[in-house]
């Protein structure tokens, strides 16, 4: 199979495996990563840590040994990255081509972020004016839910649940656009109206949907972050919110770094670090407290719709 030039994050990526959702690049610029399938040998040599990690999270084996990250996920394959610049596969005979590309774009490319210094934030945004704005929180707090609903009133996403940021060359935070699609549970589904070509179960048994979205526009561009808000669920009550500054905004970043533990045992949790001090301390964050229910949904959309119309 021949290669295919993608771009996520802010790299372009030269892939044998194709990689469905992704930004096709049309120019003929050099690439920054290549992804091939490839036998990798047994016995990775000089390990010196290892790591378990499943979407960041502990659950399947992996090693590194200074310069390379070698990760093994049972009945799919094991990835081994070079140094941020290249990934090999070597699949398992009976791995499905679409949960090899679910792990691929999941923990395997945030792993190959945080060895190129790009740091991988679990978050949804969308377009404003003039950058973006990103929404946090824990699993199951509506982010694609609430990016979902700002599309239906005529914003642009961004990137759903994993955003790329990397500081600019005057140290401001951006943040680069994502997959081309969304994840949502099979009543937001149903609740937000999305059905049509395109829309199809995920994998793993889970009851979600991936509903496929177009293109931002200059989807290969980067936006300046302009607000963060963590998302916070209330049993009641009127939507509301927030400021958060000093600690207490750094606290709502460092847990959502994405394959955290990775980055800690690959020596690059300082950059990743760095960029959430950044962050905390330059981009408005906000909390976002509201009930959890889709009567309540459309209120807060447009709460937030406005609260995004005031400077800070």
């Amino acid at each position: 199979m021949g290669m295919a030039i993608y771009s996520l994050g802010g790299l372009r990526i030269a892939s044998d495996f194709p990689l469905l959702g992704l930004q096709i690049c049309q120019n003929e610029a050099p690439c920054d990563v290549v992804i091939r399938c490839a036998p990798i040998p047994e016995g990775f040599a000089s390990v010196t840590a290892k790591v378990h990690v499943h979407n960041g999270q502990v659950e399947h084996s992996g090693k590194y040994n200074g310069k390379e990250i070698l990760l093994d996920f049972p009945a799919i394959g094991r990835f081994l990255l070079g140094a941020g610049k290249e990934i090999l596969m070597d699949l398992a005979p009976s791995s499905d081509d679409d949960e090899v590309r679910d792990y691929l774009l999941g923990a395997v490319f945030g792993a190959l972020c945080h060895q190129r210094g790009i740091t991988p934030l679990h978050a949804s945004a969308i377009d404003v004016a003039d950058g973006c704005v990103a929404f946090v929180g824990d699993s199951g707090a509506g982010k694609s839910t609430l990016v979902a609903s700002f599309a239906r009133r005529g914003h642009e996403i961004i990137t759903d649940d994993v955003c790329f940021l990397q500081l600019g060359a005057h140290g401001e935070v951006q943040v680069w656009p994502g997959i081309s699609r969304i994840r949502l549970w099979k009543d937001a589904t149903a609740a937000l109206g999305f059905s049509g070509p395109g829309v199809a179960r995920e994998i793993h048994g889970y009851n979600k949907y991936l509903i496929p979205i177009g293109p931002p526009r200059n989807p290969t561009q980067s936006r300046r972050l302009r607000r963060i808000y963590q998302l916070h669920r209330v049993p009641n009550g009127p939507p509301e919110v927030t400021r958060l500054q000093g600690a207490a905004a750094l606290e709502v970043l460092l847990p959502n770094v994405y394959a955290s533990l990775l980055a800690e045992h690959s020596g690059h949790k300082p950059h990743a670090f760095i960029a959430c001090v950044a962050a905390a301390r330059d981009v408005p964050i906000f909390r976002f407290s509201r009930p959890w229910d889709f009567e309540a949904l459309e209120q807060g959309t447009e709460m937030l719709e406005n609260h995004l119309s005031r400077p800070f």
